[in-house]
């Protein structure tokens, strides 16, 4: 008995649709899912100008070398017009000191004196 091309086409084509089916448990292509989240990124509010705020929990050390270009050596050069919002012209600056060389202060503050 002769096999004819329209048979061979059929059992090819139900061959075919057997292998995909056996293959879909394999994991050969990962699968996306919109669903899951990496756990190693979280989303952060940026504001309008593209920074963001941030709140230190501990003491940092910072050692600033210059400022615009323009090295620092002895104080830091400031220009406070406001604190938390308020302007602190003619108030002076508020300032609240915890410990000096990691010493606290419980009443006065150490100061010492130039002659």
């Amino acid at each position: 008995m002769k096999t004819d091309l329209y048979t061979k086409t059929v059992l090819s084509i139900i061959a075919g649709a057997l292998t995909i089916i056996a293959f879909q448990s394999f994991d050969i292509l990962p699968k996306a899912n919109a669903s899951k989240t990496n756990t190693g990124f979280i989303s952060i509010p940026v504001n309008p100008d593209g920074s963001i705020n941030v709140k230190m929990m501990d003491n940092m050390k910072v050692d600033i070398a210059a400022i615009g270009g323009s090295s620092i050596y002895g104080a830091l050069p400031m220009n406070l017009k406001e604190v938390s919002g308020s302007s602190i012209s003619g108030y002076g600056l508020p300032v609240n000191i915890e410990a000096v060389n990691g010493s606290s202060i419980y009443d006065a503050l150490p100061v010492k004196m130039k002659n």
